[in-house]
């Protein structure tokens, strides 16, 4: 798929600046170049899309021109597909990157920990009441270690992981 104009995604708020009252009725190439967030050559394909024409050695279009031009981009889908696009590719780098982050982190436990049985679980780990487990922990790392021993005692022993968690031990 070919690139895609960034200015894409900041059409509604190219629109607004456009709409409102203090907008000049004309724009030239360094306006549109401000305005868009782009440089001069993309400045003119963007004038001569919106109609633009040359007035001596400058090229301006009308402000309902480009207003016209940018809601046509809206109402075919480029635009908003554009920025769709772009949430989506955002969205998967944040999975990558959280992903990454999570493999990054080392769950330390001592191999004796790894062998508990459900009644040998340590005091950070306790049954409050029928249906509500409470673990005290000292950051993400330890919880994580916590969870890890539990799992392990269920892995363990699951008959008597049952017979405790249930309330039937």
């Amino acid at each position: 798929m070919p690139k895609l104009p960034g200015w894409y995604l900041s059409v509604p708020a190219i629109l607004q600046q456009l709409r409102s009252p203090d907008a000049p009725p004309f724009l030239d190439r360094p306006a549109v170049e401000k305005l868009f967030s782009i440089r001069r050559r993309q400045a003119i394909r963007v004038l001569a899309a919106a109609s633009g024409y040359q007035v001596g050695k400058t090229f301006v279009v009308e402000r309902q021109a480009v207003v016209e031009f940018l809601e046509g981009m809206e109402r075919s889908g480029v635009a908003p597909r554009a920025r769709a696009r772009k949430r989506r590719v955002a969205a998967a780098l944040n999975e990558v990157a959280h992903h990454a982050a999570a493999q990054q982190v080392q769950v330390r436990t001592a191999p004796d920990v790894l062998r508990r049985r459900p009644g040998s679980l340590s005091s950070a780990i306790e049954l409050v009441a029928p249906g509500k487990l409470q673990i005290s922990y000292g950051g993400a790392e330890d919880l994580l270690a916590k969870i890890v021993e539990l799992a392990s005692a269920a892995a363990n022993d699951f008959p008597a992981f049952r017979d405790l968690y249930e309330g039937r031990g």
